[in-house]
């Protein structure tokens, strides 16, 4: 229930954004439709997937495609210190293995997306919540794309 859950609030989200007007705001999303069934397939049964592949194809067309997708990436260790420096009370139970599961499907997923154009940012050595100069960094290099897949990786000087 909770999957479906989470499919029908993003369903609904997106639906608002089919008639964006062109020169209004950018729309900026913390989600990605297409990699859902990642998660759903790591954490329900092959039945309650099943269920769960059927409505997610069904509702899959309703949905915009997205302008850019940036990926974050980070090993494993620096996602568990983040978590824990976040101490988000329903993250505190996060398993470091589980987290590694999420990064390799993460990793094996966008390896072979292209659904829209790609930013990955190799993230370990990023701050964008502390350090705005970071996300400066990262908006100067989605200005500066000029292919469908490229990557960010700040160098170990910066």
């Amino acid at each position: 229930p909770a999957q479906l859950n989470f499919l029908f609030q993003r369903v609904d989200q997106l639906r608002g954004l089919a008639q964006l007007d062109m020169f209004g705001p950018a729309t900026v999303a913390d989600f990605l439709f297409d990699k859902d069934p990642l998660f759903a397939r790591l954490n329900l049964t092959d039945d309650e997937f099943a269920l769960y592949d059927k409505i997610y194809t069904h509702l899959k067309p309703q949905v915009p495609a997205p302008d850019l997708v940036v990926y974050l990436q980070a090993p494993v260790p620096v996602l568990v210190e983040r978590v824990q420096r976040r101490g988000s009370d329903y993250e505190r139970a996060v398993e470091e293995s589980y987290l590694a599961r999420v990064a390799d499907t993460y990793t094996r997923f966008f390896y072979q997306y292209d659904g829209a154009p790609l930013m990955i940012v190799n993230s370990e050595r990023l701050n964008f919540v502390d350090n705005p100069g970071h996300f400066a960094l990262l908006l100067e290099r989605i200005a500066s794309m000029r292919g469908r897949r490229e990557f960010f990786n700040l160098g170990q000087s910066a």
